[in-house]
């Protein structure tokens, strides 16, 4: 069964790093220096719009707060025994 939170997350996720490639970085790696933002990604980095780079500030939190969300959903699935995790015994050779 697909969970509906994954789903939101996965494409929350992919959305943020289409945007991110798009735009030559994100904020959480960029800066603001004199009234000038700035999305940095792997050294480079690109001068954006104030609302450009608050936009890409607030996608790259949702984006990790997602990915938290969904490891506490599993977490909570588990305990649960909403979801069976079940481990196969390996021969002692």
């Amino acid at each position: 069964m697909i969970y509906p939170t994954f789903v939101l997350v996965f494409v929350n996720f992919f959305v943020f790093v289409c945007f991110s490639i798009a735009l030559g970085g994100d904020a959480l790696n960029g800066y603001i220096n004199g009234g000038h933002y700035f999305v940095c990604a792997h050294g480079g980095c690109v001068e954006v719009s104030r609302s450009v780079w608050t936009y890409s500030y607030w996608h790259a939190i949702s984006a990790f707060i997602g990915i938290a969300l969904v490891f506490v959903e599993f977490g909570i699935f588990v305990m649960t025994k909403d979801i069976v995790v079940e481990y196969a015994k390996r021969d002692s050779r």
